[in-house]
């Protein structure tokens, strides 16, 4: 199935901007926890804009290395980064070497495949013995927290673009069982974190900006389907930027795990 973002859209690059403002002091903590070093060989499955290949390659310096791929890469071919390994790659379709990396991180891809675990399988093999497989993903439906006046309209419209996204092979529920996945590949020492936070509709943040551009961009889907009519995408965009909306419409996971190292 194809991906419903392509990076010809000239409003991608910045939809991936807004994610990396929202999501990269996350990954990058929990990195940072994880312990990434130098000399490490680090690969990012899915590498979008590139924002944490960069981080990475600064983070395993000169004598480490990072491979970056993505369905598409021009926007990762842009970074100037001797360290760096840039890689037209499909996870859904072609394995990667294996064992041979200290990192695998995959941000955001997951929740976009119709076969998830396949690509894990994928991801897990090229994690070397003793190496880390990073996970993050937002669950979009298995939570909601909602203060507006208009809710029943916000909660209708909202489910029909939760059902636009789906059809194109989204995940929505798929992040809050990382920490089951990492384990049924075989990982240990599993660990999975939630964060989530009230928007406001009001209000500027990254998070906001990302659902407001991913509606639109999925405009077309649901009104070709009969999901919703042009007017309702345009009132349910009306909605989430208006300063009466208060809600918690997701939880961001982050979910990583160890490889059993050969001794064990």
């Amino acid at each position: 199935m194809p991906y419903l973002f392509t990076h010809e859209e000239k409003s991608e690059r910045e939809r991936l901007a807004a994610i990396e403002a929202a999501c990269d002091p996350i990954t990058i903590e929990c990195l940072e926890k994880i312990g990434v070093a130098d000399g490490w060989r680090c690969l990012e499955v899915g590498a979008g804009g590139g924002s944490m290949a960069q981080w990475l390659c600064g983070a395993v310096g000169p004598s480490g290395r990072v491979v970056a791929t993505d369905l598409q890469t021009k926007f990762l071919e842009a970074i100037d980064a001797p360290n760096l390994e840039v890689r037209r790659h499909d996870i859904t379709e072609e394995d990667l070497e294996p064992n041979a990396f200290d990192l695998v991180l995959a941000r955001k891809v997951l929740e976009h495949l119709a076969d998830p675990s396949t690509a894990l399988l994928r991801m897990a093999a090229a994690v070397r013995p003793g190496g880390w497989l990073y996970l993050e993903d937002s669950d979009l439906a298995s939570f909601m927290r909602l203060s507006f006046p208009h809710s029943e309209r916000f909660k209708r419209s909202y489910g029909k673009f939760i059902e636009a996204l789906s059809s194109a092979g989204f995940q929505p529920k798929l992040a809050l069982r990382l920490g089951d996945e990492l384990r049924a590949v075989g990982l240990r020492d599993v660990i999975l974190k939630g964060l989530m936070f009230e928007a406001s509709g009001d209000s500027d943040l990254p998070g906001g900006k990302v659902f407001r551009m991913t509606i639109e961009r999925t405009r077309e889907r649901m009104v070709k389907a009969g999901l919703l009519t042009n007017e309702e995408v345009d009132q349910l965009l009306a909605d989430i930027q208006s300063p009466e909306l208060h809600a918690i419409l997701c939880v961001h996971c982050s979910a990583w795990g160890r490889k059993p190292g050969n001794d064990e």
